[in-house]
């Protein structure tokens, strides 16, 4: 019985981390395609379209929380857009990015699957709050600074 239970378990994860894995040519082995409105938005930043790509499923459209495949998860995918309001209204740019990129079982102990490798390719400066200077894969950067585009003010 533990044995069957415990195959199940395996069974949906790999399942649902299916539609994130990428090919070794960079792209993506889903079985779906991002949502029209998400690409509509990477018209006007850089870091939407890879939103659209890899987030949106799980995270919406808009960053709520509500994507299609966040009511599978065994726990709900956070709402984006108040990142700032609970971190004192300050962007947490350097936690976001620590997530996405992904450090094994630092953050990635539950569902939400690690992008650092497909978010490869050309790496800028970036300066992180403690001053130091590290070399980050600009797609990071890109998502990153489109997550903050997503935030909400705190007064509403």
């Amino acid at each position: 019985m533990y044995i069957k239970a415990l195959a199940v378990a395996a069974l949906i994860t790999a399942t649902a981390c299916t539609p994130f894995l990428a090919r070794q040519d960079g792209t993506s082995r889903g079985w779906f395609a991002p949502s029209r409105s998400s690409i509509d938005e990477a018209d006007t930043h850089p870091g939407a379209e890879v939103f659209a790509a890899n987030c949106a499923y799980c995270h919406g459209d808009t960053g709520q929380g509500d994507g299609p495949l966040g009511v599978d998860l065994p726990v709900s995918p956070p709402d984006l857009t108040g990142l700032a309001v609970a971190n004192g209204g300050s962007f947490p740019a350097e936690r976001v990015m620590e997530t996405i990129h992904g450090y094994p079982g630092k953050f990635h102990r539950g569902s939400m699957p690690e992008f650092g490798q497909a978010l490869k390719g050309p790496v800028v400066e970036w300066r992180a709050p403690s001053g130091e200077i590290i070399m980050t894969p600009k797609g990071l950067l890109d998502v990153v600074a489109f997550v903050n585009s997503l935030q909400v003010d705190g007064e509403s």
